[in-house]
């Protein structure tokens, strides 16, 4: 009787899920693995979110201010442009698909001025990786074990930090898993599946601008590897093939129409050595250097600070050490098996994975896709292990393996929880930039509740851009009472400071300053707002200027006005350039023909460039590159007798961006370029900023 139980509860455990269709092929103890997995991935990805990471970055604020922004206009962006196909972040196009999403949330639940609302979307849209990756070990691979691979993937460091967040990167891993998937059900089992293949491309592709290396990567290879099996498709799917690739097109097409110079810009932004003026073969080199960085198993296996704090673990590599023997000897049965096309798709993937990356430097947000063939390989590898070494029981050793990453993962999370706030030290701009719930959503909205004349001034010098948590935390009555302003502002001019009406969120240092510089009668703290090491992070206080402010900054003025003279060589000759004192850029940078380089004056007005020749010297023509404003130019050229045969020539020039948004780099996206020829005639001419 007990034998019969047994043998029928086992049979029960083996039967498939329904009898027709997909699910057929899934058996009921493997949809327990199934779900159990997916549980546990959602419980470390939902557990505290809002908690960890500690900060909430103007990288995913951004996000719900566009998707907002674009509901309540009709989805049409600022420019009026419908379903606009990329939307600007900052000073570069890098944002498409993810806003999309978060529109759906917000048409769904309405827009949340709350970290976990704005995080839950990519953490949801982020579980199509683990499914992804299951699917394609389950039916690709026909591997028992497929259920590992949503383990391996829940217990990656990397892939843990950032799929709690609303990085658009999360989003191109995910739907990459997802193509890849797609790619061997259309190879191996139905090529009606080039539809999912084409249209999870589009999404990876269209999710992050480093999906666009890692798509363009695997599809040249996926097309060389299966060359023979492509052509050979009927015709009617090869033609609904490339109609369906042509209507993906079309938002890459329409927005290179709407802004042809936005890929070179992105890469000046970033600081590409590609536009920099060197050799090519330097440039090439310089890739192969990076590429092969982003393959070094160094970088992935061991701590590294290559990575800024706020994106890796203290003492974890990106992926677990204990993946490395089975991802090693899963890439030597890929190689061992390489005629079959789907054991070339993860080296495909491995590939692909930091060529983006590489055109500008090394880091885990652009090379994140590597999570994926990572958590492949370590599957095919582990099979081939337990299947070599392990003759009986071989289920027992996977299930405790599945344990075992199973509760590194709960540790992983529960270190992170409990432990993230203090890894890193730096909670400043180079660091965690940490402050914009407790300062935009709990400080600001409380100050401005308590005093109705109130204007709030916080400093923006602790985070990259924030502006956007204006806009994503306050609604528009208090952004109108909110301004981003600098102790900076005060310090070197008089400004309009009124000690009942203005209250000031500055950082220690900035704190520190202004007590130091003995300008201001500062009041008592109203409020400290700690960094979570409990040392002071931001202050809130009100402050006046001194009776003697006018005599003070009059004093400074007269200091600043003295030139700075420095020996510079152009064009062979010697010289010295005595100029007014800059706060950005350099004398070398007035001089290397690189517009993109540009040197600023700490003070406007005026800005003096002196060039003191050795020896007397022709010249024939002076030409200046400057930011678009109003200005007067004024050009004094002096003979070796001292005397000025020309005479002093003004120009005065107002200049549009052209519709560009400001951008940090010149002020406002947009240069004007001035010549001045000897013989007294001006030139002048308008172009957006290459």
């Amino acid at each position: 009787m007990n034998d019969a139980v047994a043998v029928n509860s086992s049979n029960w455990w083996n039967q498939p899920l329904t009898a027709t269709g997909w699910l057929s092929h899934l058996r009921r103890y493997e949809a327990v693995l199934l779900f159990a997995s997916l549980a546990l991935y959602l419980y470390t990805r939902f557990t505290d979110l809002s908690a960890f990471p500690i900060y909430f970055f103007c990288d995913e604020a951004i996000h719900g201010v566009l998707a907002r922004d674009l509901v309540a206009n009709g989805f049409r962006d600022s420019n009026g442009v419908w379903l606009p196909p990329y939307f600007r972040n900052v000073e570069k196009w890098s944002l498409s698909l993810s806003v999309y999403v978060h529109a759906i949330s917000i048409l769904f639940f309405g827009f949340d001025r709350s970290v976990w609302m704005t995080r839950a979307p990519s953490v949801i849209v982020g579980l199509l990786a683990p499914i992804g990756i299951a699917a394609l070990l389950r039916f690709g691979y026909h591997n028992r074990y497929w259920w590992l691979g949503i383990l391996a993937l829940c217990d990656m460091p990397a892939w843990f930090l950032h799929s709690r967040t609303a990085f658009e990167t999360v989003l191109m891993v995910a739907f990459y898993a997802c193509f890849l998937a797609a790619y061997v059900a259309y190879r191996h089992y139905d090529d009606r599946w080039i539809v999912a293949v084409i249209l999870f491309g589009a999404a990876t592709f269209y999710s992050y601008a480093n999906g666009q290396g890692v798509m363009l990567i695997s599809s040249l290879l996926l097309l060389i590897s299966d060359a023979r099996y492509h052509v050979n498709r009927p015709p009617q799917r090869l033609w609904m093939a490339l109609a369906l690739f042509a209507v993906v097109l079309i938002p890459l097409v329409r927005f290179r129409q709407l802004e042809p110079d936005a890929t070179v810009e992105h890469l000046r932004t970033l600081n590409s050595y590609w536009l920099q003026p060197i050799p090519l073969g330097e440039k090439i080199q310089r890739f192969l250097t990076l590429y092969g960085q982003g393959l070094d198993p160094r970088y992935w296996f061991w701590p590294n600070t290559i990575d800024l704090d706020r994106h890796r673990f203290p003492d974890r590599g990106h992926i677990p050490l204990l993946l490395l023997p089975f991802i090693i000897i899963g890439l030597k049965v890929c190689l061992w098996r390489w005629y079959d096309s789907r054991y070339r798709l993860p080296i495909i993937a491995v590939l692909a994975a930091p060529f983006s990356s590489a055109l500008v430097g090394i880091a885990v947000t652009r090379t994140l896709a590597m999570v994926v063939p990572a958590a492949l390989l370590s599957v095919i590898g582990l099979k081939a292990v337990i299947e070599r070494l392990v003759p009986y029981r071989q289920w027992l050793v996977a299930l405790t393996l599945g344990l075992v990453l199973a509760l590194d993962s709960l540790i992983l999370l529960r270190t992170a929880v409990l432990g993230g706030p203090l890894w890193f030290r730096d909670y400043g701009l180079y660091g965690m930039q940490y402050g914009a719930p407790q300062i935009f959503g709990e400080t600001v909205p409380m100050l401005l509740a308590r005093d109705p004349q109130a204007i709030v001034r916080v400093s923006p010098v602790w985070a990259n851009n924030p502006n956007s948590f204006v806009d994503f935390f306050l609604d528009p009555a208090q952004r109108r009472r909110v301004s981003l302003t600098s102790i900076d502002a005060y310090l070197y001019y008089r400004g309009d400071l009124d000690r009942q009406r203005d209250i000031f969120i500055m950082t220690a240092t900035e704190y520190q300053q202004a007590q130091e510089s003995g300008k201001f009668i500062i009041e008592p703290p109203e409020q400290i707002i700690p960094y979570p090491d409990g040392q002071p992070g931001f202050y809130v206080v009100r402050l006046s200027y001194v009776a003697n402010i006018d005599e003070l900054l009059a004093a400074e003025r007269a200091t600043r006005a003295a030139l700075i003279e420095e020996p510079f060589v152009i064009a062979g000759q010697e010289l010295v350039v005595a100029h007014s004192r800059f706060d950005i850029g350099s004398v070398a940078d007035l001089f290397d023909g690189n517009p993109a380089t540009l040197a600023r004056g700490f003070e406007a007005n005026p800005l003096v460039i002196e060039l003191r020749f050795t020896n007397p010297q022709p010249v024939n023509a002076i030409e200046l590159t400057l930011g678009t404003m109003d200005f007067d130019l004024t050009v004094t050229i002096t003979t070796p007798e001292g005397a000025n045969n020309y005479q002093p020539t003004v120009s005065q020039l107002t200049t549009r961006p052209n519709g560009i948004p400001r951008s940090p780099s010149n002020g406002d996206g947009s240069t004007s370029a001035f010549r001045y020829l000897a013989s007294g005639d001006w030139r002048a001419s308008s172009h957006p900023r290459a």
